[in-house]
């Protein structure tokens, strides 16, 4: 994923990273364990680059929101480490799911 791409995200459309480069899994679970928010495109980039292209992304209502985050392959763990981080939800890969926690 480009940056540009990036700036043109449209409402509640995002991005899981690593290694700046966009990655899908087939199964596992994504959980974050810090996130940070901005309304500038530019910013965004920057927390990007602060977490090492290790991250998701997306945008709602103008509000970017960018998230440290890692796959974990087991749901109690990822639930866990959601917890345990104050996180909302965690992401389901195999169907793109939330689960909340």
């Amino acid at each position: 994923m480009k940056y540009t791409d990036l700036i043109n995200l449209k409402d509640n459309q995002g991005a899981t990273l690593k290694n700046y480069k966009e990655v899908n899994y087939k199964t596992g679970y994504q959980v974050a364990t810090e996130g940070k928010e901005t309304r500038n495109s530019k910013m965004a980039i920057h927390y990007i680059k602060e977490y090492n292209g290790n991250c998701g992304i997306w945008k709602s209502n103008g509000v970017y929101y960018i998230d440290k985050s890692h796959r974990e392959s087991k749901l109690n763990t990822a639930l866990k480490i959601a917890k345990d981080c104050s996180q909302q939800s965690i992401l389901k890969w195999n169907d793109k799911s939330l689960i909340w926690c």
